[in-house]
């Protein structure tokens, strides 16, 4: 069994999910327009909206929202930033507790 995830003051180490990436077009776009503008970004990137269960697969939904271009493209760069802060987090979390020095 893990260990819940580490806190770090003002960030949730939890890996971000598609519903978080839903959860922000929504918030921009009112529930059915961001629905819909997900639905066709995990199609369009031959994913099943509803079923993206990695941060690699949710990357490549994100990238394909983001050249949709305008706000759709800030919320995907805002998801590619929560990914690659997580990635980095993590690694750094895990040298840490390993007693390895960076």
């Amino acid at each position: 069994m893990s260990s819940p995830p580490t806190r770090v003051s003002g960030y949730d180490l939890a890996a971000p999910t598609e519903s978080d990436a839903l959860a922000a077009l929504q918030r921009v776009f009112g529930s059915a327009r961001g629905t819909q503008l997900w639905t066709d970004a995990c199609r369009l990137a031959g994913l099943a909206p509803g079923h993206l269960r990695t941060t690699a697969d949710l990357d490549r939904a994100a990238q394909t929202l983001g050249s949709q271009g305008g706000a759709a493209a800030t919320v995907a760069r805002s998801i590619g930033i929560r990914i690659r802060t997580h990635t980095q987090l993590m690694a750094r979390s895990a040298a840490a507790n390993s007693g390895a020095r960076r």
